[in-house]
């Protein structure tokens, strides 16, 4: 990450040398994911236990919307076509807890996942004006995304006071492609307001990370950790139906009620909107 990050300056400080036109864009809004293993393993947890026990609390919540932030520099090259080199942050925050009861059994399952992306992206500007103060900007380009995954979950219940706790920190380089639309309204010279949307395309098809699982009961407790834990995906089925589900182990989990078991997918792939100035040189 720190190698990147050097050859990303190196190149935006030739760059800005070499011209005299040289423009800052710093933007902030929200980004939203478009979906993953992770989402659709959690919600198969609340389907599972809404259709097999008597009362089930809780709503589920995907890990899908955030806040993000980012700054570009600019560097126009020929009439209307610029450089823009960039970096970035965005944070997505969830929090799921299912209570559920039958007759005198109750139970919880829950998660807390955190994600935390930071973006730095190669783009191709291609900005056009459409009257005096207003220019539109068509971008796009290639970019590394390094992704910060934390995640603790949690099962209780009141039969011989069973308490497990499990937590998984995963991070990973991902490569992918953004798109995206700009309009600047000019407000003063070499200053403009900026409002954009942009698209991207990136997934992380295998993480391994650090975990710990934490287990007590009546009879005693337990801990374990390691180093090597894996995000894995799988159907369960039972009487009531087939429901996805995540689980973040060493090894490949194993029952006769499971198939379909793989490395789970984190997909990244999603959509922001952004507002903020650019600056001109």
């Amino acid at each position: 990450m720190r190698k990147i990050g050097f050859l990303v300056l190196a190149a935006v400080l030739t760059a800005a040398t070499a011209s005299a036109a040289v423009s800052v864009k710093l933007t902030g809004g929200l980004t939203y994911l478009f979906g993953n293993d992770y989402n659709s393993g959690v919600r198969g947890t609340h389907d599972f236990l809404k259709d097999n026990y008597e009362s089930v609390t809780g709503l589920f919540r995907p890990l899908s919307l955030g806040g993000s932030g980012a700054v570009e520099i600019i560097v126009p090259f020929d009439e209307g076509l610029s450089l823009g080199f960039g970096a970035g942050i965005y944070r997505i925050a969830s929090n799921n807890r299912f209570d559920y009861a039958w007759w005198v059994y109750t139970g919880t399952e829950s998660y807390e996942p955190r994600l935390t992306v930071i973006p730095i992206t190669l783009n191709l500007h291609y900005q056009r004006p459409l009257g005096n103060a207003l220019d539109v900007d068509l971008f796009g380009g290639a970019g590394g995304y390094l992704m910060r995954f934390e995640n603790k979950s949690s099962s209780t219940s009141d039969f011989f006071a069973y308490d497990r706790e499990k937590t998984f920190i995963a991070q990973k380089m991902v490569f992918g492609l953004q798109a995206g639309i700009a309009l600047e309204i000019k407000v003063i010279p070499h200053v403009a307001v900026v409002i954009q949307s942009e698209a991207r395309l990136a997934k992380a098809t295998y993480l391994q990370g650090d975990w710990t699982e934490e287990e007590s009961w009546f009879l005693g407790n337990r801990r374990e950790e390691g180093q090597n834990g894996i995000f894995w995906f799988y159907d369960k089925t039972d009487a009531n139906g087939t429901y996805p589900q995540v689980e973040f182990a060493k090894t490949q989990p194993s029952d006769p009620a499971y198939a379909n078991v793989r490395k789970g997918t984190f997909d990244l792939s999603g959509i922001s909107a952004a507002a903020g100035i650019k600056i001109t040189f």
